[in-house]
């Protein structure tokens, strides 16, 4: 008898703990029913306002992915005046070709793989909301919201670069402008080569105050590619141009850690050359050791621009040296040499004004932010389509601009009018039959059991008595 007692405890008590997920189950069931009763009455509206040049000849069914999980839909083929078919139903619904997903459910698996492996963004969806999707179907996600706009991109670049033509813009005036660059290199996979550098790039108005001693950048634009040089910094220009008006932005200040394609940089948008603190300074504590007097008077040097100075500091530092530091002391003055240009801290030139601003030096933490938490480290290697795939997206993700892009629908030309007051109608319907879903009917066996009479089966049984006023 104890025995049974405390297996009908445990029952109870599993049946309890799983009491949210069984309720979830039966709503997210009929919610799947609705959906599936407004879309396919929306199929047959579509049937009623069909133009001529459509005629509708067979019903297909097919699989909706969506946030209430998968929902199996009748809709209808049509064929129109070319011989095509055509399913205008997927088309209203932003589902088109293969890809019957809805946009909500593609914002969040998107939005997932823009932080986290693909694998790991499905198992999450999957564990946490009725989403079932493959890795390989996120992946293809990616693959369908990235190429048009990149294939739109490159021919953009293709054209400016052999005509020089700029395309209209917002043309926002500004007098000055930020940019900065740095590289980080990425494994490949099924690729010649075993790494590939991916140009990263930002570019901003200022700074503004968000704490003590603390600021973040004013209109941040942000531009990465796995391309050569000039095709990288044409992308840039193009996307600077879109907002800005950039023949007013005279005062241009480009940093970097001294790489040639940064340097290269200069030729695109004219200005000043500022060689990174960042950079400079890991190099100069890497050469000189402890010798802190050392770092602090070369670095002296350097905020004035008085390279023969820094130089000469180094050589001296270089004679009391051992040969395996004496190696790092001539990198280093080899480092300043082929950055002289950019030694001098830029604000000096701007006397009082130049007070006003910061030292570059934001591009550190943006590439570790923007490519290495998602791309880099944890064993990823890449092939260059799906570094040039995931930088658009998680670009747009970060820019807050993913779910515009989702939403829009170029297919959509050419659909026959649906009349919204119908259209209405028949969502509205289907929302008033909701608050009569109820709690699902069930039985309890313990509540009809040999131990009906014992004080927690009442107790149980109360709770079954309560009525529609909470009482």
């Amino acid at each position: 008898m104890t025995d049974s007692v405390a297996k009908l405890k445990e029952e109870l008590k599993g049946m309890l703990e799983g009491l949210d997920v069984v309720i979830l189950d039966r709503a997210l069931e009929w919610a799947r029913q609705q959906y599936r009763a407004v879309v396919e009455r929306l199929d047959q509206l579509l049937l009623e306002t069909c133009s001529s040049g459509l005629t509708a000849e067979h019903i297909r069914s097919v699989w909706y992915n969506t946030v209430l999980g998968r929902v199996r839909v009748r809709r209808r083929q049509y064929r129109d005046e070319k011989g095509g078919y055509r399913y205008p139903l997927d088309e209203l619904l932003g589902m088109e070709g293969k890809s019957h997903t809805t946009a909500r459910v593609k914002h969040l698996a998107l939005g997932l793989a823009c932080e986290t492996s693909f694998r790991r963004s499905a198992r999450i969806l999957e564990e946490t909301t009725a989403i079932h999707l493959s890795h390989q179907t996120v992946w293809n996600q990616l693959g369908r919201v990235a190429d048009p706009c990149l294939e739109r991109g490159r021919r953009e670049i293709d054209w400016f670069m052999e005509t020089g033509e700029l395309p209209q813009g917002e043309g926002r005036k500004i007098a000055g402008l930020m940019l900065e660059a740095d590289g980080v290199m990425l494994s490949l996979q099924r690729e010649r080569a075993r790494k590939a550098e991916v140009k990263v790039g930002i570019a901003y108005e200022g700074w503004k105050s968000v704490g003590r001693d603390r600021y973040a950048t004013v209109g941040k634009t942000i531009y990465s590619d796995v391309a050569g040089t000039d095709e990288y910094w044409a992308g840039m220009t193009l996307k600077l141009q879109r907002k800005y008006d950039l023949s007013e932005a005279s005062g241009v200040v480009l940093g970097g850690d001294g790489a040639g394609w940064i340097k290269e940089g200069l030729g695109h948008f004219g200005g000043t050359f500022q060689l990174c603190r960042y950079h400079l300074n890991r190099e100069l504590t890497y050469a000189l050791g402890p010798d802190r007097q050392g770092v602090r008077e070369v670095q002296g040097y350097c905020e004035r621009g008085e390279v023969e100075l820094a130089c000469g500091a180094l050589t001296r530092a270089r004679e009391r040296a051992k040969s395996e530091q004496a190696g790092r002391i001539d990198r280093v003055r080899s480092y300043l040499e082929a950055n002289s240009a950019g030694l001098r801290d830029y604000r000096t030139a701007l006397g009082g004004e130049g007070r006003k601003l910061r030292r570059t030096g934001a591009m550190e933490g943006n590439v570790d932010k923007l490519v290495v938490r998602r791309m880099k480290n944890q064993g990823m290697s890449w092939k260059v389509e799906g570094i040039r795939r995931m930088l658009y997206v998680r670009f747009l993700y970060l820019e807050g601009k993913l779910k515009d892009t989702l939403n829009r629908h170029d297919k959509q030309k050419g659909l026959p009018a649906i009349p919204a007051r119908k259209a209405r109608q028949i969502i509205d319907k289907a929302g008033v039959a909701a608050p009569h879903i109820g709690v699902p009917e069930t039985a309890m066996p313990a509540l009809y059991g040999p131990h009906v009479s014992r004080h927690w089966v009442k107790k149980l049984k109360s709770f079954t008595r309560i009525d529609a006023r909470g009482q």
